[in-house]
């Protein structure tokens, strides 16, 4: 069977649902329905409401936003206050995610969902903070959040990188956001197992188009569903996304896209491009007011799922992005597990009557549900040490990064004050990997001039910063290498010795007890 990728996106007065399958290597749309959430969205909603359910609607009507030809998002339309409240399970976008796993024959999904719910921010990182990348995203998250209190669980993609940073695309969705969402999976009992945003997915989709003109810096503004939303690219690569939602004026547009320009880094970048996208040509006068950014042109939109289409192709390619929270998982993971235990009781029924009898089956299913209460209790305590853990490692991270006594250039002053007296001894390559060691590679005119500098740094000692700058030795300090190894070669033809030397420095406690932990 095919290999399939099925996404729904939650897109202004829609849910929308896109199903890839994998033929001859690539991934091709094969479905794309649409539900309404919203009264009046698209004909036949009273008929469906008598059915039970919401019908897909093959075609829709984009109606006009206040803002020049925009189409209208959920924010938009009024429906009349009922006069009692609505249960959850028969909530507009409930019903949509009922009908979605109805149509789709299948409970759990990658969601896409709007940028204006997520709290996105773009950030150059070392090469050396890949390997504690949600830590130190998690971290900046915590800088921008409303909410000091909630503990996010962060995601973060990789979206380009040199040889020595990396730009991070950091993201998490607030409980705030994630409550009104997760109570409609819940009533639909529709499970999520990847979250990305949308806006992601339009980037993918209409990136063939905006790279038509060639600019470092490109400012992209979508109009598509749910407001409006920015993406700020430098070189193909988004350093900053922001969901600005539905705005008064066109002015109100300017300033909020000048805001965003301001927080991205190096924000004095000139703008090469301006590509405003929406469904319909935009108001004259938001054109004009952008043009003062960039030169301006208009992307017309003629397919509404291509965002949704474009989160699925992301999902194909292998996308790290994923903003779920931890409760939609644990109920994605429990829901498995009734499963999985409605199979096993349907067998165990079978072989009570067939073989052992009712004790049999009894007593499996009992040590089943046992080992699952064990199973919650345990991961009860797992999130409790995690909080303690992760808590420590951000300390961790944050005096690593404060700690500059074994930095590369300190590294490279030492290797310089180590050389001996000899005028021929030179060093062509130095390498430095924090946490690792020390790498450098030479020649020498004496052989004895290259084993004096293994001697001098084995003779180092861990050295010690005051608050004013200056180094402070202490003969009883540990040596600052664990280990030093040295290889020469014979004389060349220049009469000169070559060689190397590779200085680890030892392994700190709790390194050894983390790694020890991962196995």
């Amino acid at each position: 069977m095919a290999k399939e990728v099925t996404v729904l996106g939650i897109e202004g007065a829609y849910l929308r649902g896109v199903r890839l399958e994998e033929r001859n290597g690539a991934f091709v749309c094969t479905e794309v329905e649409s539900w309404p959430l919203v009264a009046g969205a698209a004909d036949g909603t009273s008929a469906a409401a008598s059915a039970g359910e919401t019908p897909a609607t093959p075609t829709e009507t984009l109606p006009a936003s206040p803002i020049g030809d925009q189409p209208a998002t959920s924010a938009d339309f009024s429906e009349e206050a009922p006069v009692e409240a609505v249960a959850e399970e028969d909530k507009p976008l409930a019903r949509a995610l009922r009908a979605a796993a109805k149509h789709f024959e299948q409970s759990e999904f990658s969601l896409a969902i709007p940028l204006s719910k997520l709290l996105v921010k773009g950030v150059r990182m070392p090469v050396e903070a890949r390997d504690e990348l949600l830590s130190a995203a998690k971290l900046e998250l915590d800088g921008i959040s409303p909410f000091p209190d909630e503990d996010l669980a962060p995601a973060a993609e990789v979206v380009a990188e040199t040889d020595s940073e990396i730009q991070v695309l950091a993201a998490a969705l607030p409980t705030a956001a994630a409550s009104e969402i997760g109570a409609a999976l819940a009533a639909a009992r529709v499970h999520v197992t990847r979250t990305d945003a949308t806006a992601l997915g339009w980037l993918r989709s209409l990136w063939p188009r905006l790279s038509e003109v060639e600019a470092h810096r490109r400012l992209v503004l979508l109009n598509l569903g749910d407001g409006w939303d920015l993406a700020v690219l430098d070189d193909g690569a988004p350093v900053q996304l922001r969901g600005i939602g539905n705005v008064g004026s066109s002015a109100e547009l300017v300033r909020e896209v000048t805001l965003s320009l301001l927080a991205c880094d190096a924000g004095g970048a000139d703008v090469g491009d301006v590509a405003v996208c929406g469904f319909g040509l935009p108001d004259k006068e938001v054109l004009a007011r952008l043009s003062v950014f960039g030169p301006v042109r208009t992307l017309i939109v003629d397919n509404p799922s291509a965002g949704v289409e474009g989160c699925a192709q992301r999902e194909a390619e292998g996308g790290t992005f994923d903003v779920t929270p931890a409760d939609w998982a644990e109920a994605r993971t429990e829901s498995r597990f009734r499963g999985k235990l409605k199979v096993f009781l349907a067998v165990a029924i079978g072989l009570w009557a067939v073989v052992m009898g009712v004790l049999f089956g009894y007593e499996i299913v009992y040590n089943k549900m046992r080992d699952h209460q064990k199973d919650l209790r345990k991961g009860a305590h797992a999130r409790a040490y995690k909080e303690v853990l992760d808590m420590t490692n951000r300390v961790a991270l944050i005096d690593r990064y404060e700690d500059r006594s074994t930095c590369a250039l300190e590294m490279l002053k030492l290797v310089s004050d180590s050389l001996p007296d000899d005028e021929g001894m030179t060093f062509d390559f130095f390498r430095f990997r924090r946490g690792d060691g020390v790498f450098v590679r030479g020649k020498a005119s004496e052989r004895e001039s290259w084993r004096k500098l293994e001697q001098a740094l084995r003779a180092t000692q861990v050295a010690k910063v005051s608050e004013d700058g200056e180094v402070e030795t202490d003969e009883d300090a540990p040596a600052l290498f664990s280990e030093v190894k040295p290889s020469d070669s014979s004389q060349n033809r220049d009469g000169l010795f070559p060689f190397t030397i590779e200085a680890k420095f030892p392994v700190a406690e709790e390194d050894k007890a983390e790694k020890g932990r991962s196995k």
